[in-house]
């Protein structure tokens, strides 16, 4: 009969769920240039980024040691597609809201999308150049380095380990979530979010174990979703003023060019000032509507008792 797995060691249960995790990328990784499968890239992404969080969260606890090369090659490739994804999230947005949204916000959005695609198709190749030199050599290394741990004997118990971890973890997130003081604090509004996420990670491998572990990281998923949501408008009204600021400058050279050779040029606003305008108007009132739900969000999680239940059943008591 298998050991319940707040008893199990840690060094193997971070090797047999490092595997697992890898073996994840390993499966989205033929799916990135599927041009019929848009999730390849996404799927592949998340598992990175969560396979990274896990070999974090046990750094440095007795048996569990991946080596600086391995930890710093996994970052970058995680890393790797961030700009890609995030002009490709920009891009879809600007069509969801095109049907929505009036002459001028139109203008505005086709002026910057016209403008974008080139730049995530570019972004793109760089980053599938990046993956396809580094995850190979990545896959084979790093599975030999968890294998040897999923078979290590001794070292402190699982649900010791985790449970102090999530504790920490949810420590910090009590104070984060105290430290926000207003819709318009990014970063204080962005830490939540990360914390929030590595919460959910270190809760994923428990599901199965009790409902109380299923119950919070339903929990965090709310939460999370609901900074997530947030997190998307905050991170849109710098691209906002930016994709604004690039069209008032390459409207400006165009009329001093005509200027300069002898041709009627008018000094007036730059033709889609308006309709960013719009755009940005629209992306605050948004934001203010999810600041709100991501409050509500964080009340119900720190009014809940659930993670403290999680942890008290990790520690076995």
């Amino acid at each position: 009969m298998s050991k319940p797995l707040h008893r199990k060691r840690l060094s193997r249960v971070v090797g047999r769920q490092g595997l697992e995790l890898l073996a994840k990328a390993r499966e989205a990784w033929p799916r990135i240039e599927a041009p019929d499968d848009s999730e390849g890239l996404h799927d592949f992404r998340v598992a990175l980024r969560r396979l990274r969080s896990w070999l974090k969260a046990y750094r440095g606890y007795p048996g569990v040691a991946i080596p600086k090369a391995q930890r710093k090659r996994l970052r970058d490739l995680a890393r790797a597609t961030n700009e890609a994804r995030d002009g490709e999230v920009m891009l879809a947005w600007l069509e969801s809201e095109r049907p929505a949204l009036g002459n001028a916000e139109r203008g505005a959005i086709d002026w910057w999308a016209e403008r974008l695609v080139p730049r995530v198709e570019a972004d793109y190749a760089e980053a599938r150049c990046v993956l396809e030199a580094g995850f190979p050599a990545l896959d084979r290394e790093l599975g030999k380095t968890l294998a040897v741990l999923a078979k290590q004997s001794g070292g402190p118990r699982f649900g010791v380990a985790t449970a102090r971890e999530l504790s920490a973890l949810h420590e910090t997130l009590t104070a984060e979530l105290a430290a926000i003081g207003s819709a318009d604090e990014r970063e204080a509004l962005h830490r939540p979010r990360i914390t929030g996420k590595r919460i959910r990670y270190l809760l994923r491998p428990w599901k199965d174990e009790a409902p109380i572990f299923e119950e919070a990281e339903e929990a965090m998923k709310a939460f999370q979703d609901a900074f997530g949501v947030l997190h998307d408008d905050l991170v849109r009204e710098p691209a906002l003023e930016a994709a604004a600021a690039a069209h008032a400058d390459e409207e400006a050279r165009a009329r001093l060019a005509l200027a300069a050779g002898g041709k009627q040029a008018r000094a007036s606003a730059p033709r889609h000032l308006r309709g960013f305008m719009g755009l940005a108007r629209a992306n605050r009132e948004r934001r203010l509507v999810h600041y709100d739900r991501a409050l509500e969000a964080a009340r119900e999680t720190t009014r809940s008792a659930r993670l403290e239940a999680a942890i008290a059943a990790m520690r076995g008591d």
